[in-house]
């Protein structure tokens, strides 16, 4: 299931839990197009120790976020039921790259601001703002990503 916010896109797994529902939010990857509702699910450990969600056809899913027991904010989209070929162009489409960069590039907006603010505290030229302006963008731009942002 996928929250839209603003400008924000973010995926969560709904899980059911002693009889209550709860939302993890999820790191993205092209697997989790395949997810259907109802689909079995049991807690395991991923490569780095961490929790993870097994999912049936077998993806694995990490989380990205605490566990939230209210729901998200943003408008809930549920994912379409897909066959393989949709499915595969679906995938294709999503999981480039360049789209991740343009879905998570708007909060590089910051990177100028961030650098100017650095000339007046700390004085500088022009070199200094370059770089200060790319490492801030570049950073947000980060940041976006490893927050779970959802290109679909």
């Amino acid at each position: 299931m996928r929250f839209q916010h603003r400008m924000r896109s973010r995926g969560y797994l709904e899980v059911h839990e002693n009889g209550r529902r709860a939302w993890y939010p999820v790191y993205f990857h092209t697997g989790l197009l395949a997810i259907v509702p109802d689909a079995d699910a049991r807690i395991s450990r991923s490569i780095l120790g961490r929790r993870a969600f097994v999912v049936e056809p077998g993806i694995v899913a990490v989380p990205s976020g605490r566990r939230r027991t209210s729901l998200p904010p943003g408008i809930p989209l549920d994912a379409p039921r897909l066959n393989e070929s949709d499915l595969r162009t679906r995938s294709d489409r999503f999981g480039s790259l360049r789209r991740r960069i343009m879905l998570d590039a708007p909060a590089a907006v910051a990177g100028p601001f961030i650098g100017l603010l650095w000339l007046i505290v700390d004085g500088g030229g022009f070199a200094q703002f370059v770089a200060v302006s790319l490492l801030a963008a570049v950073t947000a731009i980060w940041w976006s990503a490893i927050a779970g942002s959802d290109p679909s």
